[in-house]
């Protein structure tokens, strides 16, 4: 399987960060995207499941993590102990989220635990944090959405809040309440001094679809002096002024 298309059970599994991390393509970007096999096969590793398994303990934590990764395409549920046993003594934490996420799509229920816990281990980088969280609401469990609310505070640095503002604007079924805390944080941002937190609320908000927002980003169109968060700040209210289908 490509590690590009379709939102298949495993392409969900990795985010974009994580692809990049995981799989370095080889001869330009012309050329076409690995499979979790082929990045094996550059590594000497067998796609079979007694050598994947196997590589769960190899020393380079990419092999660990396309290993699992490929066990959770091949649906190797019998393969589940060793996968968490790799989670739980892995030491890098992206490698150890990754590693879970891919016994999340086997259906481990400890896995998703794991992931829960790791949203919310502010001892964490926020960017592996974020993964945790991603893979859960991918399933549509939410737990992990007070711990990434918390990261649009202003007190967190730009490049957090800018991934907590897409993942939590643009997740589904949010209850009221989480829709509430989410609009307040994006109308807050509009007034941020940091044009790229400006430029992302208004995108946060056209996500939302929430005509309470008009009137913010009216009041915010009228003090704000950047041509480009202007312009964006006009398409957001054009967005939101088309009727409902």
């Amino acid at each position: 399987m490509s590690l590009q298309g379709s939102f298949s059970d495993i392409s969900r599994l990795l985010s974009v960060g994580t692809i990049l991390l995981f799989v370095s393509l080889q001869g330009g970007v012309s050329q076409a995207p690995e499979t979790f096999v082929q990045a094996l096969s550059r590594h000497g590793i067998a796609p079979t499941k007694p050598a994947l398994v196997d590589a769960l303990r190899n020393p380079n934590k990419e092999i660990r993590g396309l290993a699992a990764a490929e066990l959770a395409e091949l649906k190797a549920t019998d393969s589940l102990p060793e996968i968490m046993h790799a989670a739980a003594i892995e030491q890098d934490p992206l490698t150890r989220m990754n590693i879970a996420a891919a016994a999340t799509w086997l259906g481990s229920s400890e896995a998703r635990h794991m992931l829960e816990s790791m949203c919310g281990d502010a001892t964490l980088p926020p960017y592996v944090r974020q993964h945790a969280a991603r893979n859960l609401f991918d399933r549509g469990d939410h737990s992990c959405f007070r711990s990434v609310a918390d990261m649009m505070l202003p007190s967190q640095d730009p490049g957090t809040r800018l991934v907590a503002f897409d993942l939590l604007s643009q997740l589904h079924n949010k209850t009221q309440d989480e829709s509430k805390r989410v609009f307040q944080s994006l109308v807050t941002a509009l007034g941020d001094p940091d044009i790229r937190i400006r430029l992302d609320a208004c995108l946060g908000l056209r996500w939302l679809n929430d005509p309470e927002a008009i009137a913010p980003l009216r009041n915010a169109l009228a003090s704000e002096r950047e041509e480009v968060v202007r312009a964006q700040i006009q398409s957001t209210l054009g967005a939101l002024a088309k009727p409902k289908s």
